[in-house]
């Protein structure tokens, strides 16, 4: 079966089976993204379109979590401070500030209109 990994504008389509473990997801992703499974957190939106992920156990296989063909796992990075960064996964086209403040609607309208 294959799942989707987003990350803000990234995704990453993942072969896996439903034994799978998320850590060995994580691993996967190792090899693609160079970055170790302890700095790599796989979630699942509580329900579709809720905005609200939890965390998925390093230990737990993929059908125990009912993960399912074509899902979608958010990917987070861990941070210096040892937590993980908020989900923030952007829509095909969509801008944004370095900061994440602005969205491309409020730009277009923050420029003048020529003549």
């Amino acid at each position: 079966m294959y799942i989707r990994v987003k990350r803000q504008k990234t995704t990453v389509f993942l072969q896996v089976e439903p034994t799978d473990t998320v850590l060995e997801v994580k691993q996967k992703l190792q090899a693609l993204l160079d970055k170790s499974p302890d700095k790599l957190q796989l979630l699942r939106e509580v329900r579709e379109a809720s905005g609200q992920w939890l965390p998925l156990d390093d230990a737990k296989k993929l059908a125990e979590l009912k993960v399912e063909n074509d899902d979608v796992l958010a990917l987070a990075y861990a941070q210096e401070d040892g937590g993980f960064e908020r989900v923030k996964i952007l829509a095909p086209g969509a801008e944004e500030e370095a900061d994440g403040s602005g969205d491309a609607a409020a730009k277009q309208e923050a420029k003048p209109e020529e003549q």
